[in-house]
């Protein structure tokens, strides 16, 4: 039998101040956590009265196939960039005042007619030693080992990043859900290694040749939709892409991004900063939409073609055999149902097509 594919169906702040200027974090359990984050500065307010917020939960069975929706294209260019230890993430920043031909423009797709120029990569993970999972997006609430966010802003309307993210269609990232392999995605790997000369907050390094494209998996297929920064202030202003499949991370590599600290230097009691991701927003009847598109078997001669895929694997290597994901927290509101009160519905697989990998 084939193997099933994955579905995934007036006053500007500048990004380096709101990563670092006020005491936010990503804990919830301190007044600094993502449900205060909008009480913390006035130009923060959409974290907490936004409904556009991101990240969300991609439902294969609310997916809207767009037949509009053409491949991205990301300039493969190499490019020098700076890995800062902000405190709450690791953030890489492009050198994006060198020529127009060494800059990572970003076309096609959700953000036609406009260009983007990718501006930061922003890594979110878990803490591995207790199996913590780290992505910000979910699949049917099954969170992932890590993400990483490539972030363009708007070169069309915008002159630069701090105007643009706050504007209307001023950016627009692509996420890159990160899995467990046998082999480090090259230019994760390079972050990686460079994530070493960063442990505590502040520290930057630099890195001479960096080619962004590296990070990007081997898919045009994909998931759009509205929404936001997933980071204080909270801005609108974001048009999300989910690629349809992962690239990888070995165990050990993850490890590695464990040890960055907040701290600014080495203490008896040091504070890690892992997890950092934010947790899931709700759609408020956002449409996802995706190019991937479908065909379905009829259940019966009565019935309609159902847009439902109810698979919970997320897959993108046919060579891997199929695995369930560990489930989220039970007493998280986000958690991810657990596998064996979800096997009901897998009859339903049996009335629809298998799909090879792409």
């Amino acid at each position: 039998m084939k193997p099933l594919r994955f579905i995934l169906f007036g006053c500007f702040i500048p990004y380096s101040a709101a990563l670092s200027e006020y005491p936010w974090t990503f804990d919830n359990d301190l007044l600094g956590g993502p449900d205060f984050w909008g009480l913390l500065n006035k130009h923060w307010r959409m974290c907490t009265m936004g409904q556009m917020q991101s990240p969300v939960n991609i439902d294969p069975s609310k997916l809207f196939y767009d037949a509009g929706l053409s491949p991205i294209v990301v300039d493969n260019n190499v490019v020098e960039a700076e890995l800062h230890n902000t405190g709450q993430l690791p953030v890489l920043t492009i050198n994006d005042s060198l020529i127009l031909s060494r800059n990572i423009n970003i076309s096609g797709g959700p953000g036609n007619p406009y260009r983007y120029r990718i501006h930061k990569v922003v890594v979110h993970f878990g803490r591995v030693i207790d199996g913590e999972k780290g992505s910000e997006h979910t699949v049917d609430f099954v969170r992932f080992p890590a993400e990483v966010q490539l972030i363009a802003y708007n070169t069309d309307l915008y002159a630069n990043f701090t105007e643009a993210m706050t504007q209307p269609r001023g950016l627009l990232a692509i996420a890159v859900i990160v899995d467990i392999g046998d082999v480090t995605n090259i230019e994760l790997r390079k972050l990686t290694v460079a994530s070493q000369s960063i442990t505590y907050k502040d520290s930057k390094t630099m890195l001479k040749k960096f080619n962004v494209h590296g990070l990007l998996p081997k898919t045009t297929n994909y998931v759009t939709y509205e929404g936001s920064l997933t980071f204080p202030g909270c801005y609108e202003t974001v048009t999300w892409v989910i690629m349809n499949n992962p690239v990888y991370i070995t165990r050990e590599d993850l490890q590695i991004w464990n040890d960055l600290q907040q701290t600014e230097f080495k203490q008896p009691n040091p504070v890690f900063m892992f997890p950092n991701y934010r947790p899931l927003k709700t759609l408020n009847g956002r449409l996802l939409r995706t190019n991937i598109r479908v065909k379905y078997k009829r259940m019966t001669t009565q019935s309609c073609a159902s847009n439902v895929y109810l698979d919970m694997g997320y897959q993108a290597n046919p060579t891997r055999s199929h695995h369930r994901r560990h489930a989220l927290n039970d007493n998280d509101s986000h958690s991810a149902l657990p596998m064996d009160k979800l096997d009901s519905r897998g009859d339903f697989l049996k009335n629809m097509e298998s799909f090879d990998y792409i």
